[in-house]
């Protein structure tokens, strides 16, 4: 008796997921963002298909990451993965966002390059009777692109200038800061350069009347990355820098850096997977304001590194992680060794694991000035301080159970923003 109740139960128990998949013919489609969707709008304009949150639920798996265009815009690829009974049934899709397009203009190239991507498999379903197909006249208006090519007046230039303030504070503490940028950046398939200038300042006051301890940092910036492409897997360039910073008692700083880049997979392929070894050598000139606790105020060092960094963009999660050694050559205990890491990982249906840190051991801090460290220093770090280490890290674990379609969208108490589901 007691094996026929516990069939019964057995039975009840799976009968509800059961019939929930069995009623359900639609199309089941597992999107996953690397970068940021409006997933809202998206099921609003797309309801022909059921939106799952578990991907090994899903029988059309998406997977949308972009990369950044020279003219500041992104160039996004949506790879459609075919499951179950549409296995081996695979494609990859692109658009490209421009730098001055709205959201709304760009989640609404993200819905129609979705729809495109999804007509091979709803022709191949029972919805495929139903599907209709219409295709617009080009009326030859501005921004169409046509066989001819167009005339850029800007020569593949871009150029971006920002301008920003900050207050803070109340009777005890005030802080206001102000920075300011300005870059141009010119790309091509076989050349890049780009050129960025900066200022910031920021004002500190804690206390009040006579005992209140005042102080402010500055910081200047310039730089420049120039590179070459050497083929499809070398790159061969250099960076540029010069710096003005009284938090890292830099009065100037020069640093020029030859580098080398190997790529182990096709550049073409980096929006997917990158694996590239780096290799940069050169010179660095430094006029400190204060003598450092090495008796030096100016000196001119050589210095080389050697970084090897990773990134991976799958269905089962991102990967990401760089290492990299470095030594000065007048003093090669005068080191650095740094290791950062970024994991995004689907361990087993609706469970994730992200992982995030970065730690170096720091022996090349040629900077820091000599002189007693005061509580002042401490507390408010109004100047770069030695130390031998550093780190970060994070880490968190997601369990998400429960029916494994959402395709409601139900937008009250929302406000302006959006609920994140976590």
């Amino acid at each position: 008796m007691k094996q026929y109740i516990f069939l019964t139960f057995a039975l009840l128990s799976i009968f509800p997921s059961f019939s929930q998949v069995e009623k359900n013919k639609k199309i089941r489609v597992f999107l996953d963002c690397q970068s940021y969707c409006d997933q809202d709008f998206i099921k609003r304009e797309i309801p022909f298909v059921d939106y799952v949150n578990d991907r090994f639920q899903s029988n059309v798996f998406i997977l949308s990451n972009h990369q950044v265009t020279g003219s500041g815009g992104r160039d996004y690829k949506l790879q459609f993965t075919g499951r179950e009974m549409f296995a081996g049934v695979n494609d990859t899709l692109s658009f490209v966002r421009h730098a001055t397009a709205t959201d709304d203009e760009g989640r609404q190239q993200m819905v129609q390059t979705l729809k495109l991507g999804l007509v091979k498999y709803l022709a191949r379903t029972e919805h495929g009777k139903n599907l209709q197909i219409s295709m617009k006249e080009d009326g030859g208006e501005a921004g169409i692109e046509t066989g001819a090519p167009q005339e850029d007046p800007w020569n593949l230039w871009v150029f971006n200038a920002r301008v920003n303030a900050y207050l803070n504070g109340d009777r005890n503490y005030f802080s206001n800061s102000f920075s300011s940028g300005f870059s141009a950046a010119r790309i091509t398939e076989k050349f890049k350069t780009t050129t960025s200038l900066s200022y910031s300042v920021n004002r500190n006051r804690y206390g009040e009347g006579e005992d209140a301890f005042e102080f402010s940092n500055e910081y200047y910036r310039g730089n420049n990355t120039t590179v070459w492409a050497l083929g499809d897997h070398w790159s061969a360039g250099g960076y540029f820098e010069v710096l003005r910073s009284d938090f890292g008692n830099y009065r100037s700083s020069w640093t020029l850096n030859p580098a080398i880049e190997y790529n182990f997979f096709p550049y073409s392929e980096s929006n997917n997977h990158y694996v590239g070894l780096m290799y940069k050598i050169g010179p660095s000139y430094f006029d400190y304001y204060e003598e450092t606790i090495y008796l030096q105020t100016e000196e001119l060092r050589f210095k080389h590194n050697l970084s090897l960094d990773i990134s991976l963009n799958k269905k089962w999660g991102q990967l990401s992680g760089s290492a990299s050694y470095g030594h000065y050559f007048h003093d090669i205990s005068k080191n650095r060794l740094t290791f950062s890491g970024y994991a995004d990982l689907r361990l087993y249906k609706g469970l994730s694991l992200n992982l995030s840190g970065y730690f170096a051991l720091q022996r090349d801090q040629l900077n820091i000035a000599k002189g007693d460290i005061s509580n002042e220093d401490l507390l408010t770090r109004r100047r770069q301080l030695d130390s031998n280490y550093s780190f970060y890290s994070s880490f968190g674990i997601r369990y998400r159970f429960g029916s494994i379609f959402n395709n409601v969208v139900n937008p009250r108490f929302d406000g302006a923003g959006s609920v994140y589901f976590f």
